[in-house]
């Protein structure tokens, strides 16, 4: 089924006198966030390709700081990462409770969804998928090896991104196979 065609015509802009604020330049600075002075996520997900290998992903919104160290942390309803990769690297199949949202800055990248990723949704710079809760997915760049890509992902109306991230008990069990755990609780 195709998605409901816009309603036609130009959109209407109401704009009414109102109120504004003026803030300290220093509060408004706090809004600002510098991709050059972002730092990796210590505890990013592991690559699938390389177990011994985090994806590195910076965090330009965190609310708090909840999901990693980030450049604004001031109140929002949202997070926002960008998750730098490489042809080939990606997250093990997964699902959240909330919605994500990606969209390549730089790159070619193939969501796969479902549990056995047999289905999947091709998406160049700027194209969008907004990914329902608690679908099956893992995301991979496309193109020649070692060739770098940059996807940002928004994980929309969560506290914290880092919780309740599901795997399949069979990628639980093939990693504690092979020695690697990345899944244990912290101790």
């Amino acid at each position: 089924m195709s998605p409901a065609a816009p309603a036609s015509g130009p959109t209407r802009y109401t704009r009414i006198a109102g109120p504004g604020v003026d803030m300290p330049v220093g509060e408004v600075i706090k809004n600002v966030a510098r991709y050059a002075d972002l730092q990796c996520d210590p505890n990013a997900f592991v690559d699938r390709a390389d177990p011994s290998r985090r994806l590195p992903i910076r965090w330009p919104i965190s609310p708090g700081h909840r999901a990693a160290p980030a450049g604004i942390a001031t109140p929002h309803s949202f997070h926002m990462s960008f998750l730098e990769t490489r042809a080939g690297s990606s997250p093990v199949v997964h699902t959240h409770a909330y919605r994500e949202v990606f969209m390549p800055v730089r790159g070619n990248y193939r969501i796969y969804f479902n549990k056995d990723s047999a289905h999947w949704v091709e998406l160049g710079p700027l194209d969008t998928f907004s990914v329902p809760p608690m679908l099956w997915r893992r995301v991979e760049q496309l193109g020649a090896p070692g060739e770098e890509g940059l996807l940002m992902v928004i994980y929309d109306n969560v506290d914290d991104p880092n919780s309740g991230i599901f795997v399949p008990q069979e990628v639980i069990d093939a990693d504690r196979a092979r020695g690697h755990d990345p899944y244990a609780a912290p101790g």
